[in-house]
C-alpha cells in the first residue's frame, strides 16, 4: 500500500475540514427549517445535503488514489466518479423543482417566536461562515499541487459562498420585516435563487457527466505512446497476447498481457513489467496501467 505524502494528507485534511463544518450546520438547519419553513433555507439545506455527499465522496476517492487503492473500482475512477455526479445532478434538479412548487404555493406565515428568529439568523450566518472558512486551506491544497478533486471542491465551496450571501440577506429581510411586502417577497426571492443555483450547479454536472460514461477509445497520439512502449520492451518478452485500452472519464486505462518463457526468473520477468509500466507511466501521466504476466502460449493470439 502506498504511504500518503504530507501534501497528499494536506488535501484530505482541507476537504475533511470542509465535511466536518457542512455536518455541523445541517443538523440544526434542518431542525430550523422544519419550524419556520423559510424557503431560502429550504433551498440551502437540499442543495448543502447532496452537495455534501459529493464531499464524502471526493474524499473517500482521495483518500484511495492516494494510498494506491484504486483496484476496488470496478468501473475505473472516473466513470466512478462521473456517474454518482450525474445522480446528484439529477438529484438537485428535482429539488430546484420541489422548490419552485413551494413558491408558487407560498402563503403568508404566522409571526415567529423570538428564539426561531434568532435561530434562523444565527444559523445562515454561521453556514456562511462554513462555507468561507474552508476557502484557505483548500486554496493551499490546490497550490500544493495539481488535483482534480481538490480544485472542483475549491471551485465548489466559492459557488456556495456566493449563494449563502443570497440567503443571509434575504432570510433577515423575511425574519426582521414579516408581514411586509418586503418580508414576504424576499423568502420567495430567496428560495427561486437556491432553485436557480441548484438548476445551475445540477445541469452543469450532468452535462460534464454524460459525454464520460460510455468508455471512448484512446485518441490516436496515446495509442502511439503505447505501441511505442511497447515496441521498446520488444526483445524482453517471448509473446504479445494482448493490449486493452479506453479511456473512461478522464483517466486512461490502458491493459497489456504480455508471455514469458517458462524458464524466465520471477525477478527478470518482474523488471519487465513493471518497466514497461513505469515506462506508459511516463508517457501517460495519471494513466491507470496494468501489465500481466502470463506463460509463454504459441497458440494464442493478440487480442
Amino acid at each position: 500500500m502506498r504511504v500518503p505524502t504530507a501534501t497528499d494528507l494536506q488535501k484530505e485534511r482541507a476537504i475533511l475540514f470542509a465535511i466536518l463544518l457542512d455536518f455541523s450546520v445541517f443538523v440544526p438547519y434542518l431542525i430550523t427549517v422544519s419550524r419556520i419553513g423559510s424557503l431560502a433555507m429550504l433551498a440551502e439545506l437540499l442543495r448543502g445535503g447532496l452537495l455534501l455527499l459529493v464531499e464524502g465522496l471526493a474524499l473517500v476517492t482521495l483518500r484511495a488514489a492516494h494510498r494506491g487503492r484504486m483496484y476496488f473500482y470496478d468501473f475505473g475512477i472516473g466513470k466512478l466518479e462521473r456517474m454518482f455526479a450525474a445522480a446528484i445532478g439529477v438529484l438537485l434538479l428535482l429539488a430546484a423543482v420541489f422548490i419552485l412548487i413551494k413558491v408558487m404555493d407560498s402563503t403568508e406565515s404566522e409571526p415567529l417566536p423570538p428564539f426561531w428568529v434568532a435561530a434562523a439568523l444565527g444559523l445562515v450566518v454561521y453556514n456562511l461562515f462554513t462555507n468561507l472558512a474552508p476557502l484557505v486551506p483548500l486554496w493551499r491544497a490546490t497550490r500544493a499541487g495539481t488535483s482534480i478533486i481538490v480544485l472542483s471542491q475549491f471551485r465548489a465551496r466559492i459557488a456556495k459562498a456566493v449563494a449563502s450571501v443570497t440567503v443571509v440577506v434575504c432570510v433577515a429581510l423575511d425574519v426582521l420585516l414579516p408581514h411586509t411586502e418586503v418580508g414576504l417577497a424576499a423568502d420567495d426571492i430567496g428560495g427561486l435563487i437556491g432553485a436557480a443555483f441548484m438548476l445551475a450547479i445540477g445541469g452543469a454536472m450532468i452535462s460534464e457527466a454524460l459525454p464520460d460514461l460510455l468508455d471512448r477509445a484512446l485518441a490516436e497520439p496515446l495509442q502511439m505512446k503505447v505501441n511505442a512502449a511497447l515496441a521498446a520492451y520488444f526483445d524482453r518478452y517471448e509473446q504479445l497476447i494482448g493490449v486493452r485500452t479506453r479511456k473512461s472519464g478522464n483517466v486512461a486505462h490502458v491493459e497489456i498481457t504480455v508471455g514469458f518463457a517458462p524458464g524466465r526468473t520471477i525477478a527478470d520477468v518482474s523488471s519487465v513489467t513493471q518497466g514497461l509500466r513505469q515506462t506508459l507511466t511516463a508517457a501517460i501521466p495519471d494513466a491507470d496501467v496494468v501489465v500481466i504476466a502470463a506463460p509463454y502460449d504459441p497458440d494464442a493470439r493478440t487480442a
